[in-house]
């Protein structure tokens, strides 16, 4: 096998060279890209690797270092620590099911519950002439650290419903299903990359700028009447998404498709 590609350091934008360097150990870290019973390159390597000074390489180590990600060894070197070890994360396949099992197994905590004049996005996918809708506000906790940040959208009629002292113990979904008689049939959800603000970052215990996985959900009941709208910010270090492909042939083509 050849050697594995060195990640270029960015010359050429506003992002510190020592954050960029930081970034990169990282996620190797946490892709179990570096053996616990072996040292991390020296300062002088990762300099000669990465082309930057040793001043640099040290300012991208002192945060991991803070974190506990890694431990300096006088005389040893630095070794990744049993922290850095990646724990298996989340895996949803987009199913109702799965989506009620990943609200089981993680702590929430309520931020806030409130009525607000819906924004517009969310008008669009729950009732257009709602004057008002249900807001919930939550941060999902996994192994004793946040890894999702919630927003919940809930019409009118279904929010005046909603058992307050439920939403911190169980799902949404699990709510509406077991607590309001609801049957939950369907959910069109879309995904995309985007990166942490200053407000989530804080939320989550991640900084500004770090990458995170955006899921929107419009969940549907059997009378095909939309129940839920629900804004989701996953941590892209403890959330993955697997989608169950099936390969798909005609005369035409022989794409992938959902299962």
């Amino acid at each position: 096998m050849g050697r594995e590609k060195t990640t270029l350091i960015q010359r050429d934008n506003a992002i510190p060279l020592y954050y960029q360097l930081e970034t990169i150990l990282r996620r190797k870290i946490f892709a179990g890209k570096f053996s616990r019973e072996k040292p991390l390159p020296s300062e002088d390597t990762l300099a000669a690797e990465y082309e930057v000074s040793r001043i640099t390489v040290r300012q991208a180590l002192a945060p991991l270092e803070q974190e506990g990600l890694v431990i300096r060894q006088r005389g040893r070197g630095t070794f990744v620590s049993g922290k850095g070890v990646p724990f298996s994360p989340p895996k949803l396949t987009g199913s109702i099911e799965d989506l009620i099992s990943m609200g089981v197994q993680t702590l929430t905590e309520v931020i806030d519950i409130c009525w607000i004049e819906p924004p517009e996005n969310v008008r669009e996918q729950l009732v257009p002439d709602d004057p008002k809708v249900l807001r919930i506000e939550k941060v999902r906790h996994i192994e004793d650290s946040p890894f999702s940040y919630v927003l919940n959208y809930l019409p009118a009629e279904i929010g005046e419903k909603v058992p307050r002292d439920q939403v911190s113990t169980k799902p949404m979904l699990m709510i509406l299903e077991e607590d309001l008689g609801m049957r939950a049939d369907r959910a069109i959800q879309t995904l995309e990359a985007t990166v942490a603000d200053a407000e989530v970052a804080l939320l989550l215990a991640i900084r500004v700028g770090d990458p995170l996985l955006k899921a929107e959900r419009t969940v549907f009941d059997i009378r095909k009447k939309p129940i839920e709208y629900v804004s989701v910010w996953y941590r892209a270090d403890k959330y993955s998404y697997t989608v169950n492909l099936k390969r798909k042939r005609n005369s035409n083509s022989g794409a992938w498709g959902s299962a």
